[in-house]
């Protein structure tokens, strides 16, 4: 598994993963949930995503949607983080 590396440019911190850079930031008014929106979710791509699932439910973490083949034989389950950003969780896309 690979893991985020932290990385800070001025005063915003971040993290980047091959191909990805993620910043964070305060936001000067209340989140808002993701779903339904405009952006609806997000989404990743992760190798084993069945184990990944299961030790994600052993951590107490909930899956929206549980661990799930698809018609075109990929995988996905969905969460919600604690600030309401939808996420979803894909296995097998970088076959297509």
């Amino acid at each position: 598994m690979r893991r985020a590396t932290p990385r800070r440019r001025a005063e915003i911190e971040g993290a980047e993963v091959p191909g990805v850079r993620l910043n964070f930031s305060k936001s000067p008014t209340p989140t808002v949930p993701t779903k339904g929106r405009v952006l609806d979710h997000i989404g990743f791509e992760v190798k084993g995503l069945e184990a990944f699932c299961k030790k994600l439910e052993a951590s107490g973490i909930k899956l929206d949607s549980p661990y799930n083949k698809l018609p075109s034989g990929n995988y996905n389950a969905f969460i919600t983080d604690p600030w309401g950003t939808y996420i979803e969780l894909t296995e097998g896309l970088s076959r297509m």
